[in-house]
């Protein structure tokens, strides 16, 4: 009975720093989770400006479409998802600027191939 009594102390410190580090994992888990969760809203944002439209369903202005098309390279996790959507818009502004009926649609082109080329340096590493 008094070795029991003897570690009684030894056995809730130990209890209770189990119980600290099982929290501190969970914590950081669910961290990381909402790291995760944020950081696919702004991919999701960014496709949305990048295919000419804002979160609200607006039309975007070229320049923001080209900025969130490159800033779609900051994305490497999401480039299977970029990838297609980029490919589809360089055929469309690819017609485009043949056509000239879009003027600026070489810049577009531009930024599109860019990033293309890009994202599929990622997906060879």
């Amino acid at each position: 009975m008094e070795e029991i009594v003897k570690y009684t102390s030894l056995i809730t410190l130990c209890g209770a720093a189990i119980s600290f580090v099982i929290g501190l994992l969970k914590w950081i888990d669910q961290r990381n989770r909402e790291r995760e969760q944020k950081h696919y809203d702004a991919f999701h944002k960014m496709v949305l400006i990048a295919s000419g439209v804002d979160e609200s369903g607006k039309t975007v202005r070229m320049v923001q479409q080209i900025a969130a098309i490159y800033q779609l390279q900051e994305f490497k996790k999401y480039s299977f998802a970029s990838l297609p959507v980029l490919e589809l818009m360089e055929f469309e502004y690819t017609e485009l600027a043949k056509r000239e009926a879009e003027p600026r649609a070489h810049h577009m082109h531009k930024a599109i191939k860019s990033s293309i080329a890009c994202l599929k340096s990622y997906e060879n590493l």
